[in-house]
């Protein structure tokens, strides 16, 4: 035994690492023997009734096929298999086999479904009956990749889940195949795909594996259920830089008539890790990858961020672009109610009458829309970007800047709970609109920010008076 690693178990690397194809490349990764010898190592422990240790502690063909009996028919073999990695256990378990039973000059076997084993001197073998048989088959699907975009608070996460529902209305299903992250500016291929991570073990030396990151992930689970959709969405695509991030996956984005992808691309990393998986071990002829028609890609981009990255036109071209309008009339209740932050003594018609927004004012008056509630109020903030930006227009004083469409106040731009306290309404809506969409206006909130903020934090004032 050595300090950290037993003879038997570094053997079993080192007969793993010379096993090549006839092109004289290698067949197992660093990141597989260390898995394999991982499994060996410790997943025996959790075999119920207890049979073993630690299997490299077993040098004897004839002890290790009694033991292999009583793990494969132990009544939690399939969750002990599983839960190490997608069948990683029982490939370990037969490549130890064969190194027992016919020794270090030998060549590994194809892994397959069968497994063999010795009953009374005579080989047995272990029918496919747990799961283990698997035939990949491409089905034909028509997959969405689509982008949502709008001003801030439109509904495009809404919108994402909303079509996710349908598909999978149930809640456990819908977290089943579908996986959301969000990109950042420091957000990283690696942290799409996947990298090679330390792994720690008490009195073991550091080991490296690679730990697949969210599209990896979901890729390993489309191709292991090619009937069933699945789900990639990308919050906040355009606050990272997307192309970078895709790196050599973005070919991939390009799809068949079929609906996988036009063009594979040669990927290690993520065909060797999906490949430990017995059925789709032999899928990925020269590492070579592609997006299944199974696989959606959906993401949202607030238009109304700045200093962040563009999507260039090759990127959006490979996406279906859905624009989110803001559309107060899909609000639920809960942000529709007269909350005590909109209180005021005066009728909003008496209190806009003879300014720019009576207009808007007598036409949601008609149209039974008139509340001191936040829809009200954030239709007539984003009526007054407008009102600006048509003065900007027909003006010739060149100091005057339009405000931007995408700066205008979506339903969503806040939550309940912002509504009810008028502090945090505040805090997130007026410091918004005096710092970002009116900061050099002569006309609305001129005042200073703190002025503003102790003057209609008082509950006696009226929040509507900042847009007169």
């Amino acid at each position: 035994m050595s300090n950290y690693i037993s003879d038997n178990e570094q053997r079993f690397r080192e007969w793993l690492r010379r096993q090549a194809t006839r092109e004289g490349v290698r067949r197992y990764s660093d990141n597989a023997i260390i898995a394999y010898s991982h499994a060996l190592r410790t997943a025996c422990m959790k075999i119920t009734p207890y049979v073993a240790n630690n299997l490299f502690s077993i040098t004897s063909s004839e002890e290790y096929e009694k033991i292999l009996e009583k793990i494969i028919y132990a009544d939690n073999f399939e969750t002990v298999n599983e839960e190490s990695g997608n069948g990683t256990f029982i490939t370990a378990l037969k490549l130890y086999q064969h190194l027992l039973k016919y020794g270090v000059h030998s060549t590994a076997p194809n892994i397959s479904a069968a497994f063999y084993i010795t009953e009374n001197g005579e080989d047995a073998r272990y029918e496919e009956d747990r799961g283990l048989k698997y035939h990949y088959e491409e089905v034909v699907m028509t997959p969405i990749q689509k982008i949502y975009y709008g001003a801030p608070g439109t509904g495009k996460s809404y919108s994402v889940s909303k079509l996710i529902e349908t598909e999978y209305p149930d809640k456990e299903a819908y977290d089943e195949h579908c996986r959301r992250l969000i990109f950042h500016p420091t957000y990283s291929y690696e942290e799409l795909v996947g990298d090679v991570k330390p792994y720690l073990s008490q009195d073991k030396p550091v080991e490296y594996m690679f730990v697949p990151g969210p599209l990896t992930s979901i890729l390993k689970d489309a191709f292991s259920n090619p009937t069933e959709k699945y789900y990639l969405v990308i919050e906040e695509i355009n606050r990272g830089n997307a192309p970078a991030i895709f790196g050599d996956l973005f070919q991939l984005l390009d799809r068949s008539e079929q609906g996988k992808s036009r063009y594979p691309v040669q990927n290690h990393l993520i065909s060797s890790y999906l490949s430990r998986d017995p059925g789709l071990k032999f899928i990925f002829v020269d590492s070579k990858i592609w997006f299944p028609s199974n696989l959606n890609i959906l993401a949202t981009m607030n238009t109304a961020d700045e200093n962040i990255f563009i999507l260039d036109s090759a990127f959006k071209r490979r996406f279906a672009l859905d624009y989110v309008r803001i559309d107060f009339d899909k609000l639920p209740s809960e942000w529709c109610h007269p909350y005590d932050t909109f209180a005021g003594r005066k009728p909003l018609t008496s209190l806009f009458q003879g300014t720019s927004l009576a207009p808007m004012v007598s036409n949601l008056y008609l149209e039974n829309k008139l509340n001191r509630d936040w829809a009200t109020f954030a239709t007539l903030a984003n009526e007054l970007i407008d009102i600006t930006n048509m003065e900007v227009k027909k003006s010739d004083n060149p100091q005057l800047a339009r405000i931007a469409e995408n700066k205008k106040l979506g339903p969503f731009f806040v939550s309940v709970s912002d509504l009810r306290e008028r502090e945090n309404f505040i805090n997130k809506v007026i410091f918004y609109l005096k710092q970002d969409v009116f900061p050099y206006s002569d006309r609305y909130m001129t005042e200073s920010y703190e002025d503003i903020f102790m003057k209609y934090l008082k509950p006696e004032s009226d929040i509507f008076e900042l847009l007169v």
